[in-house]
């Protein structure tokens, strides 16, 4: 078999527009198409925000003592944070706190925006396959019937050489 081709394994990678890629989906995509089942994504966005927060509640509470004293209020300020509701009943005031609050948000924002973006790409993508399955399909069919057709022909076509033949015979 020639080297161009014989069958990528999955871990060989191969140049595509001056990249390095490989043959399977990387991990965001994998994660992606998984949270874009209908049936998980739910749960896909909820244990992801509650992740996000859980994360945000640890990291407010280690730098700023002084407003969240309880992991609770930590908690309940990284949800509304992570998921720019934002009340305000609960606010960092030092510097660090604040900068953990900015970081936090634009997680909570860019995850948002991103899972939008990679659901409705996904949707996007199953309907064009289905779309296209069913084009195939119907090209399959007119191609079954044209060669029905084409057969159906020969065999008249035959039919007709045998009557000539049998036309000619008798002239002779």
């Amino acid at each position: 078999m020639p080297a161009n081709c014989r069958r990528r394994r999955s871990g060989e990678r191969k140049r595509e527009s001056g990249r390095v890629a490989t043959d399977r989906p990387s991990l965001v995509e994998r994660r992606i198409q998984k949270i874009a089942d209908a049936r998980s994504v739910t749960l896909g966005l909820a244990l992801t925000f509650l992740g996000l927060a859980f994360v945000g509640a640890v990291a407010i509470q280690l730098v700023d003592r002084h407003d969240f004293s309880s992991f609770g209020s930590a908690v309940w300020w990284a949800l509304q944070t992570v998921t720019t509701v934002g009340y305000g009943d609960v606010v960092p005031t030092t510097r660090i706190g604040q900068v953990v609050g900015g970081i936090e948000m634009v997680l909570g924002v860019s995850f948002i925006a991103f899972l939008t973006a990679g659901v409705t790409s996904t949707v996007i993508r199953r309907s064009e396959a289905s779309a296209n399955e069913a084009e195939r399909l119907q090209r399959e069919q007119a191609t079954k019937t044209i060669l029905d057709a084409l057969t159906q022909t020969r065999g008249e076509i035959a039919a007709l050489d045998k009557r000539l033949d049998s036309l000619e015979s008798k002239r002779r």
